[in-house]
């Protein structure tokens, strides 16, 4: 399965650099304009029906929990990743899936 994954999931993955956050998309707290770019912001989003607030609570839960999937993926045969700096392909994957929330 190693050689599998080297060759097909580590093909697939982006440098960590070049992961979003989601600071990439609000305002800039150091700019002259951020209240009132963040008033604009909430006046764009207030006619977002309470469905789709759910689905973002869900998904940031979710998302804020990739550190504990990270530790319990790095404890599975095959990963072995006790040091977070293993070169095996498993390893290497689960580091960069998780990596935009670290």
């Amino acid at each position: 399965m190693e050689e599998w994954a080297e060759e097909n999931l580590l093909t697939m993955l982006k440098p960590v650099e070049k992961s979003w956050q989601p600071h990439d998309f609000l305002p800039d707290p150091c700019s002259e304009d951020f209240l009132d770019r963040v008033m604009e912001l909430q006046n764009r989003a207030s006619d977002i029906p309470d469905d789709y607030y759910v689905c973002l609570v869900g998904d940031m839960i979710t998302e804020e929990a990739l550190p504990t999937y990270l530790s319990m993926v790095n404890s599975f045969d095959g990963v072995r990743d006790e040091t977070g700096a293993s070169l095996t392909p498993w390893a290497q994957w689960s580091r960069s899936w998780t990596a935009e929330e670290n």
